[in-house]
């Protein structure tokens, strides 16, 4: 393919707020005007576009800045002076009539993102192929992935841009590579990726595969298997002979020592849990005398915690402990003769019918005539006069409190209602009753009809009046109102307590103190109460182990199923563990010898893919050498040429040499025998020198674009260098397209006339007049 760059438009790129360059067909063109101008910025751009990054900032930006900050202010990509403008990078690139029209395009929304503002992210400036030079169609249907630039240019055409087709001002950094690296740093170039790739692979495998024979846990678990198996070749005894299963405990669910299966795998440590609980199970048998007195006291005591709350309710309230439901009745007709006094109180002229409904000791008829004359109240209260009412009320109410002086008083002179002094309580009553008559006489018929019936209505309440009384003088002596409190807080537990009386009962411990609440006695009689059941305690003569109840409780769900055990039952157990656990031991040991066996076969299989990959990787290695050996040599002809050509008053000879040492290494010699590469032994403008041809060497034999980009090499060469340079440019390499910047006028004019005088044409573009143009 022969693509060349026919125009470059650059927009808010660096140095550029927009620049327009038309290269036109020329064979060179030269980018001239002093430094700083924006020369390499235009090489910056095609570089950016055609790789999709700029390799020279991103080797100085790891080399000076900091990997650990990812956000920043600035950007130094984006031209801020043009204003808030998308960054654009648009190529014409003319191959005949064909036309291919490739741009690199970041808005400016991109920069607004901090994190995309290090200089060595390229990812935001997307690819596009438009349709034409003059397009801005930006869009998702005209985007490019980076590959199409490989499949447009050649394969690896990103990675070996820099080493074809671009030269950078100064000395190519490959020159200031190790030697026995070089080779790696053009593996792309001379096609051995793949298979470097294939031997790291190589190596990679061969690693995992030490690390997996070498792996200490694994050795361990072989150890292990290893000493396992010989201790339980040692343990697997001779027939034992056999044992019928029989289940020994009654508990759900049982013992593991009491399955059918009690060694699913077999376990060491297990085996001899089992054998020591058995032991323990065979040393409580003899002692079953001393394990049910131990378990009676124990049961003794747990009663005395269990129903502590009882025994102290019962301590308390003694042998009236089934009062309550007397005690509540007693409660209730208080209750009720209370509210009676409350409502004779109120007196007959205000009293209901239904209040009088609710009074006790009416006789026979009394009530029905009560409220018969109730009812004339109300009529008659209705007809009278507030004063009649009153006056009425009032005749009541003297006649109640003179009968409730006379019993406190009955001898009294003094007037109860005014204190005046009668001389005589006959004559007290004789002025009372005069008053009450000149009263009497001053209410009309209604009023008297109603006095006379209040006077009737007073003496059947004081009937009912005195049966209260009665009835409260009998109840009131008889009823133990802090008992009743008691006996009602503790009503829920009232048959847990009267059952516990009943069990002390049959014990033989009599219950005969009555209700108390002095703390003092409480607790008393709570302590002679624990002290009376402790006393039914049996005296231990032989003591049992410690843990005899959990070593029971284990196998049995009650002791009784222990002290009903048969002993042989137990030694049967005890075979047939021994038989069972034989029989695992043989299987375990089985199982041990496949796992070291299996071990074994992967450690074997594992040497062999070693010794395979190994072999696999020398083969590889001896052919990459071989190959690349074979691709140095391809190109060292042409560089001893042009090195020859370029490096002419060289005090070690005239030309270099290349050395491969077997495709291990890339090293430049000269005629003179040494060990040392040339470099060392060069001055800055030699190795310059020694950079191009190698350069120009590489793009002659492997470049398949016929494009040439060398940043201002008068930089670091002499006159005679630059003379050299533009006759191999112009002889060995006229098919190719140059765009070469120089900083000096006279050796861009020099390069153009000898181009010229090839009868190839020249165009050049001054930078400096084109940027105050642009302004």
């Amino acid at each position: 393919m022969s693509w060349k760059i026919g125009r470059i438009e650059v927009s808010s790129f660096k140095a550029f707020k927009h620049i327009n360059l038309d290269l036109g067909t020329s064979s060179l063109l030269t980018l001239d005007g002093p430094n700083g101008y924006g020369k390499t910025s235009i090489f910056d751009a095609v570089e950016l576009l055609l790789t999709g990054q700029i390799k020279r900032i991103h080797n100085l930006f790891s080399t000076l800045m900091t990997k650990n900050k990812a956000n920043y202010d600035d950007n130094l990509f984006w031209n801020t002076r043009s204003g808030k403008n998308d960054l654009s990078i648009k190529i014409e690139f003319v191959d005949g009539e064909r036309k291919l029209v490739l741009a690199r395009h970041a808005p400016v929304k991109t920069f607004e993102t901090k994190a995309n503002n290090r200089a060595d992210k390229f990812k935001h400036f997307s690819l596009y192929e438009l349709p034409d030079f003059y397009s801005k169609a930006y869009t998702a249907a005209n985007k490019r992935e980076n590959e199409f630039l490989d499949k447009i240019f050649g394969s690896n055409f990103r990675e070996n841009f820099s080493f074809l087709n671009y030269l950078e001002q100064g000395q190519n950094k490959l020159l200031h590579t190790r030697v026995d690296e070089r080779k790696d740093a053009l593996g792309s170039l001379f096609n051995i990726s793949d298979i470097a790739a294939e031997i790291e692979n190589c190596r990679s495998i061969t690693a995992r595969l030490t690390r997996h024979l070498n792996d200490e846990k694994r050795k361990a678990e072989e150890n292990s298997l290893n000493t396992e198996c010989t201790a339980l070749r040692e343990m697997v005894q001779a027939d034992l002979g056999s044992a019928e299963y029989r289940k020994l405990s009654t508990i759900e669910p049982g013992p593991s020592w009491d399955k059918e299966d009690p060694f699913p795998t077999y376990d060491r440590d297990v085996h001899a849990q089992f054998l020591e609980f058995i032991r323990k199970l065979s040393d409580l048998l003899p002692q079953k005398a001393a394990i049910r007195i131990r378990a009676g006291n124990e049961e003794i005591e747990a009663n005395i915690n269990l129903h502590a709350e009882s025994l102290s309710s019962l301590a308390r309230l003694g042998t009236d402990m089934g009062k309550l439901d007397d005690l509540d009745q007693t409660k209730k007709e208080i209750d009720q003769l209370a509210k009676a006094t409350a409502i004779l109180k109120k007196g007959p002229s205000v009293i209901t019918a239904e209040q009088a409904r609710t009074l006790p000791g009416w006789s026979t008829d009394r009530l029905e005539w009560f409220e018969t004359q109730i009812t004339t109240r109300n009529d008659l209260q209705t007809k009278n006069t507030a004063n009649d009412s009153a006056a009425a009320e009032l005749a009541r109410l003297k006649q109640q409190i003179f009968e409730e002086h006379a019993k406190l008083y009955p001898d009294d002179k003094l007037c109860p209602l005014c204190g005046n002094d009668w001389g005589s309580h006959a004559s007290m009553l004789e002025a009372v009753e005069e008053r009450a008559q000149k009263i009497a006489d001053a209410l009309g018929n209604d009023g008297k009809a109603l006095v006379d019936l209040i006077s009737s209505m007073t003496t059947e309440l004081a009937t009912i009046e005195t049966h209260v009384r009665e009835r409260e003088a009998i109840l009131k002596p008889g009823y133990n109102d802090a008992l009743h409190k008691t006996l009602t807080a503790a009503k829920t537990r009232l048959p847990a307590i009267q059952q516990l009386d009943e069990r002390l009962r049959a014990e033989g411990i009599q219950i005969t103190f009555t209700f108390n609440e002095d703390e003092v006695v409480v607790a008393s009689r709570l302590e002679e109460l624990r002290n009376l059941m402790r006393a039914k305690k049996t005296d231990e003569v032989v003591t049992p182990p410690d843990d005899w109840r959990q070593i029971i409780d284990t196998v049995f769900k009650d002791l009784q199923d222990f002290y009903i055990f048969d002993p042989q039952d137990l030694k049967n157990k005890a075979l047939y563990i021994k038989i069972k656990a034989n029989e695992a031991q043989s299987s375990k040991l089985k199982k041990c010898l496949d796992a070291l066996q299996k071990i074994r076969r992967e450690n074997d299989a594992a040497e062999k893919a070693k010794d395979k990959v190994n072999r696999l990787r020398a083969t590889l290695e001896k052919a990459e050498q071989k190959y690349a050996d074979q691709t140095i040599s391809e190109i060292e002809l042409i560089f001893h040429i042009y090195s020859g050509r370029l490096i002419q008053n060289y005090q070690r000879g005239l030309g270099l040499f290349i050395e491969s040492r077997d495709g291990k290494q890339l090293r430049f010699l000269t005629a003179e025998k040494s060990d040392h590469d040339a470099v060392m032994s060069m001055s800055t403008g030699q190795v310059s020198a020694l950079s191009l041809a190698f350069f120009l060497s590489l793009n002659k034999v492997y470049a398949d674009v016929p494009l040439i980009l060398i940043d201002d090499p008068s930089q670091s060469l002499d006159e005679v260098n630059i003379a050299s340079l533009t006759d191999l440019l112009r002889c060995e390499l006229n098919h190719c397209q140059l765009i070469v910047s120089s900083h000096e006028e006279d050796i861009s004019a020099y390069m153009r006339y000898r181009f010229n005088r090839a009868g190839l044409t020249t165009s050049s573009l001054n930078m400096q007049r084109l940027a105050k143009e642009a302004l």
